[in-house]
């Protein structure tokens, strides 16, 4: 396995600056996640940077080249991207949860309650990158990065 870095970034809610920022505190990465709400952020990075992104549409995306949620593969680990208001997150991890298992993900990748989150669920490993927005935030703006290779599938979020 070669091993792959993926950022994660979501609930970006027009905080187009902090965004710019976060992936420049990323360092190298392979692409980015994105789970929802700021749809038009994430085109104008992928515009200006031609970083390959990978997303979902959030509540608050409503226009969206996006899906509500994709399953992929990264390296030997499928992922589940939900932005997460359609399994409840902000009232629980269970429906997320079990929807990561009903699809077969190691991992499932979710938004919404600006929050962030590294725990795991009955096996399920969930993430959630919290958010991106300093008006939105429960105490700092937030952002995620996935790794996998000889250690497995490691997971780690990062205060800006």
């Amino acid at each position: 396995m070669s091993g792959m870095r993926v950022g994660v970034v979501g609930d970006i809610h027009g905080s187009y600056h902090e965004l710019r920022k976060a992936v420049r505190a990323m360092g190298k990465i392979d692409h980015l996640l994105f789970t929802g709400d700021g749809y038009r952020d994430i085109c104008r990075l992928r515009e200006e940077t031609g970083l390959f992104v990978r997303g979902v549409a959030g509540n608050c995306d409503f226009v969206s080249e996006f899906p509500l949620e994709q399953t992929f593969q990264l390296d030997e680990f499928k992922i589940l991207l939900a932005h997460g208001h359609q399994y409840g997150a902000k009232t629980g991890l269970s429906r997320l949860g079990q929807a990561g298992r009903e699809q077969g993900a190691a991992l499932v990748v979710f938004g919404h309650t600006h929050q962030p989150l590294s725990t795991t669920w009955n096996e399920i490993r969930l993430l959630n990158p919290g958010t991106l927005s300093r008006e939105r935030s429960y105490g700092g703006v937030s952002y995620g990065i996935i790794e996998t290779g000889a250690a497995g599938l490691n997971m780690y979020l990062q205060q800006l």
